[in-house]
């Protein structure tokens, strides 16, 4: 008989990085960004006290959270990217997310913080896990180049881990 040992899925080593980052910033109100398929709900997963900005935006009927978007704008926003799109959701999302420390909120928009963690991986990885996830490039590449000018524009300090 054949002995099958059975798979154990490891974290992500992103995932000590963030655990140790949170810890010594506890007190900072952090924003950690990246771009779709960079692996920011991977390592949410691994992160309790993280908060996911679509589950504040778009709700999330498990964890009993009621949307703060609209129904039409959450049909205007799951369209195609652009950057109407993008500057859209920045002013919605201000308005309606407040960061406090000890509650890191993950997303894709840079907001008022004192610490902001950009999540990234190489290119050549972003293109795999963009294809495997049929995810359109040319948004997923125009979406890094917003997050990347809003943290330059936001003047906060900025720490990148990168998710590979």
């Amino acid at each position: 008989m054949e002995n099958i040992t059975p798979k154990i899925e490891q974290p992500p080593l992103a995932v000590e990085k963030m655990k140790k980052l949170f810890a010594d910033n506890i007190e900072k109100r952090i924003c950690v960004v990246g771009a779709s398929c960079v692996g920011k709900s991977t390592l949410l997963g691994y992160l309790p006290e993280a908060v996911d900005m679509d589950d504040l935006l778009f709700g999330n009927k498990q964890k009993g959270i009621v949307p703060l978007l609209t129904q039409k704008e959450i049909d205007y926003v799951c369209g195609p990217w652009t950057p109407e799109v993008g500057q859209f959701m920045t002013r919605k999302s201000h308005e309606l997310i407040k960061i406090e420390a000890g509650y890191p909120v993950f997303g894709t928009i840079v907001f008022p913080s004192d610490l902001v963690v950009e999540i990234t991986v190489p290119d050549n990885i972003l293109r795999e896990r963009i294809r495997r996830r049929n995810t359109d490039e040319k948004d997923v590449f125009n979406m890094k180049a917003q997050i990347e000018s809003e943290i330059e524009r936001s003047g906060i300090e900025k720490i990148v881990v990168e998710n590979i």
